[in-house]
């Protein structure tokens, strides 16, 4: 009789817990814009640069995946070979776009990548530094290591280390919006205090990350280092024109550019349902570095 008491009991409890539980879930993906997050469970709620953790499957593509994309927006930006840059580059930032060039590469190696980026670079609105130039340089690292080309699009402002992956797209496919801001500022770090070696390993620092800074936006604008340091030894702004003369980027886009067209998304939906009808799954890109 007291077994089947407690039996009776410990249902009600775990009928109760799962309810509980899957409140608390709907609650913070809802708060999280669409989002599973680790930082919205807490009490102090998410910190100002984290990135929420979302399930990117990459949409309904090859066999064994699911038939529809996560309801997040991100994910469904990714299955469009779509991805945003729209905050100041920390290393949660960096994490998730090198992971999201990674997929896209191995996916379809020969579709190009659109970056849209809205960000300050690694600093915030107040310019202190808020991440360090060795995460821009992993992004740009990994585009050029990308056997896809990317095509990036300033869509707000792109300052700093921003701005210098904005240049590192693909020739005559760096887009600009009309009414975007560019800005080239060299690298700098926050005052600090400590004893003299330490202070002289973080002017060696800021010297090389300078250095390597100069060399990618050489490489992007196609002008010698020596004139770009010049003209940016205090911040140089660009309107969208400007940045274009300056070798910035390529052209200003609009809706009826043809390098950026519209998606035939029921072509591609047909497309999927085909593969997976044949049990065929993502063409993997070939091996090895170059």
């Amino acid at each position: 009789m007291y077994c089947f008491i407690w039996l009776q009991f410990a249902k009600l409890v775990i009928r109760w817990w799962r309810k509980h539980f899957f409140c608390l879930r709907t609650c913070n993906y809802l708060s999280n814009g669409g989002m599973w997050s680790t930082t919205g469970m807490s009490e102090r709620g998410p910190s100002k640069y984290s990135m929420s953790i979302s399930m990117y499957r990459g949409g309904a593509r090859g066999y064994g995946k699911p038939r529809t994309a996560p309801p997040d927006l991100p994910s469904l930006l990714l299955d469009a070979r779509i991805i945003y840059l729209g905050m100041p580059i920390v290393p949660a930032v960096t994490e998730l776009l090198v992971t999201q060039f990674m997929w896209l590469d191995y996916d379809r190696p020969t579709k190009p990548i659109y970056l849209y980026i809205n960000s300050s670079g690694t600093q915030n609105e107040k310019m202190e530094t808020v991440g360090s130039e060795t995460e821009a340089y992993a992004i740009a690292d990994t585009m050029a290591y990308c056997k896809a080309d990317v095509y990036t699009v300033n869509c707000g402002m792109a300052y700093g280390q921003a701005a210098m992956l904005l240049s590192l797209g693909a020739e005559c496919y760096r887009g600009l919006q009309p009414n975007s801001s560019t800005k080239l500022y060299l690298p700098k770090v926050n005052r600090s205090s400590g004893a003299v070696i330490d202070m002289w390993i973080k002017a060696k620092e800021l010297e090389a990350n300078t250095e390597y800074y100069l060399e990618l936006l050489a490489k992007g604008i196609g002008k010698p280092k020596e004139e770009i340091e010049k003209d940016i030894q205090h911040p140089k702004y660009f309107q969208a024109q400007e940045a274009i003369d300056y070798g910035i980027a390529d052209k200003i886009i609009t809706s009826q550019d043809s390098a950026f067209e519209k998606r035939n998304y029921e072509e591609l939906l047909a497309q999927s349902k085909a593969m997976r009808r044949a049990g065929a799954g993502p063409q993997a890109a070939s091996s090895g570095f170059r």
